[in-house]
């Protein structure tokens, strides 16, 4: 399991570390051509250093003389970088990204905090592989039609399930639910990776497949900021290790006033009155989208 930040980090470590070396490289080029400007600069370093020494020693007699040195060696490089026509930012890192300046995340047209897809395709397909979503590829936000249903269903739904990711409902736990074949997998995909494109820890899944994860793994979901459980029926919670699963997450998650979206084809009071008494007790104060 990876988060979008998790994924992110990882590239961002790398394109740090590319840009180092390619700095690096380029001061090494350059110092090779113009070795008059490597002694500058190493002579810049030793009066710098000589009055760091001073500072730490406490002593003031030098520094003043260290100070004209230092200006005299910095105007000497100026004009010697400007007399050879070197790129004054030739020591500087440069930015690999254009759109983002290798932050990560760019602001969308509706003022929104978002991650660049410019630089950061791959690290959202890889948060939505692991997240549970690698079956869903064809599932895109691009593709993704709010007024696809002309009632407008579509788009309030959304609209409350993004309320809910952006903490801005007074339930935590709600219930997604609607006949078979409405586009209810469909709008749970797209809102996973809606929360993985604003920066946040998202996961799909279906409610027969709890009884799968590992412990590692559910006390990671314990802190998602939005996960999904799709496809969820009292029976599920037959099974001991489904509901006990399902009863961990929910008690930890609602303590922490997370967001958790059940999606079903039953109504809520089925799911109420059918389902293992400990999910029920938490399903009767559940929200409905």
């Amino acid at each position: 399991m990876k988060t979008i930040n998790e994924a992110m980090g990882e590239r961002l470590s790398r394109i740090r570390n590319e840009k180092q070396m390619d700095v690096n490289d380029m001061i090494e080029l350059v110092y090779r051509k113009y070795p008059g400007l490597k002694k500058i600069d190493c002579d810049l370093v030793d009066v710098r250093a000589s009055r760091l020494i001073c500072s730490i020693e406490q002593d003031d007699a030098p520094v003043a003389a260290l100070k004209r040195r230092e200006e005299e060696l910095l105007a000497e490089r100026k004009k010697f970088i400007a007399d050879n026509k070197i790129d004054p930012g030739f020591d500087k890192e440069k930015v690999h990204c254009d759109k983002c300046g290798d932050t990560g995340f760019t602001t969308s047209s509706d003022g929104r905090r978002v991650v660049c897809q410019a630089c950061m395709k791959d690290a959202l397909l890889e948060a939505y592989n692991e997240s549970g979503m690698k079956d869903f590829s064809t599932f895109t936000l691009k593709s993704f039609d709010l007024n696809y249903y002309k009632n407008g269903d579509r788009r309030r739904m959304f609209d409350g399930l993004r309320k809910l990711m952006e903490g801005k409902t007074d339930k935590k736990l709600m219930l997604l639910s609607g006949g078979i074949q409405t586009g209810k997998t469909y709008l749970a995909v797209i809102t996973c990776k809606y929360a993985a494109v604003q920066g946040m820890s998202s996961y799909y899944v279906k409610a027969d497949s709890l009884m799968y994860l590992s412990h590692e793994e559910v006390q990671e979901l314990k802190s998602y900021d939005i996960i999904i459980i799709d496809d969820y029926s009292a029976e599920v919670t037959l099974n001991n290790k489904t509901a006990n699963t399902l009863h961990s997450l929910l008690e930890a998650r609602l303590a922490a006033g997370l967001a958790t979206v059940i999606v079903s084809t039953s109504p809520l009071e089925v799911l109420v009155a059918d389902s293992d008494e400990r999910i029920a007790g938490k399903l009767k104060n559940a929200g409905t989208l």
